[in-house]
C-alpha cells in the first residue's frame, strides 16, 4: 500500500464516544490487518448541554467558546504525547440543521482545527456551505453522506461539481458499508478534483475499525487513493475568547 492512511472520524467521551484519545490511538496501532498512520478526533461540538437553544450569537459564543478551547487543548496534548508513534489530528463534527444559524461564530471558533465534518446537510445547505467553505479556517467535508439519499432531487454531477469548486472533501465512512466498486458516485468522484477521507465514526462499537482496510482497498480499486486528503496538523491556535456580558 502506498501513502499514509488516516481514520479521521472518531468520537471520545468529550461528546458521545466511549474511548479516550489514548485508547483510540492504542487500538489503531494494534491493528494487524492494516497500518494506520494517523487518527482524527472529531467530536460533536456546538450542541447545547440542555434543550435550550442559544438566543443569539453572543450567547452561542459565551456557551461554546470555553468548551471549544478545552477540546482543542485536550487533542493538542494527545498529539504531543503520541508524536513519533501516530499522528493525531483535531477535527469536529457539526450538525447542519442545528448549527447553520451560527456559522459566523463557528468559523471563528474553529481556528486551530485541522478539519470539520458536516452532517445531515441538504442541497440548500450544501450550496450555502459551498459559498463560504474557502473562508473557513480548516478543511471542510461531508460526513457519512449517501449522496443519492441526501440529495435525491439533484444530479450527482451537480453535487460533485459543487463540492469540487468549493474544495469540500467527501468522507467514505464505515456506516455506509458494504460499499460497491460499481457505485456510480464512487466512479464519478475520480473524474473531479474532490478529495476524500476515511472515517469509521467510532463511538462504542470497535468492530467498525475492521472497515478501514476494505474501505482503503476500495479507494485503491477506484483510483480514489490518489485523491486522499493529506495535511499536516495545524499549528497552535489562538485561544477562542467568550463574549463579554
Amino acid at each position: 500500500m502506498n501513502g499514509l492512511i488516516f481514520n479521521l472520524h472518531n468520537h471520545t467521551p468529550f461528546s458521545d464516544g466511549a474511548y479516550s484519545i489514548d485508547e483510540l490511538c492504542d487500538l489503531h496501532l494494534s491493528r494487524k490487518d492494516i497500518k494506520v498512520d494517523g487518527i482524527g478526533i472529531s467530536d460533536h461540538l456546538f450542541r447545547t448541554p440542555t434543550s435550550r437553544v442559544p438566543a443569539d450569537d453572543r450567547e452561542f459564543e459565551r456557551i461554546f467558546a470555553p468548551e471549544t478551547a478545552r477540546y482543542l487543548a485536550e487533542v493538542r496534548a494527545a498529539r504531543e504525547r503520541w508524536a513519533g508513534k501516530l499522528q493525531v489530528f483535531c477535527g469536529a463534527e457539526i450538525h447542519w440543521p442545528m448549527n447553520k444559524g451560527h456559522l459566523n461564530i463557528i468559523r471563528n471558533l474553529l481556528s486551530g482545527l485541522d478539519y470539520v465534518l458536516v452532517e445531515t446537510i441538504d442541497w440548500a445547505g450544501l450550496t450555502m456551505l459551498a459559498n463560504q467553505a474557502r473562508r473557513w479556517p480548516c478543511h471542510v467535508g461531508l460526513a457519512h453522506a449517501d449522496v443519492g439519499e441526501r440529495f435525491p432531487n439533484t444530479s450527482q454531477d451537480q453535487v460533485v461539481r459543487t463540492m469540487a469548486n468549493a474544495r469540500i472533501f467527501y468522507e467514505l465512512n464505515a456506516v455506509m458499508m458494504p460499499l460497491r466498486e460499481s457505485d456510480p458516485w464512487l466512479n464519478l468522484l475520480p473524474k473531479h478534483r474532490v478529495f476524500v477521507t476515511l472515517g469509521t465514526d467510532t463511538h462504542d462499537d470497535l468492530t467498525c475499525l475492521r472497515a478501514i482496510k476494505p474501505m482503503y482497498d476500495l479507494l485503491v480499486k477506484t483510483g480514489l487513493d490518489q485523491r486522499m486528503l493529506r495535511f499536516a496538523p495545524a499549528s497552535a491556535p489562538p485561544q477562542p475568547q467568550a463574549a463579554t456580558a
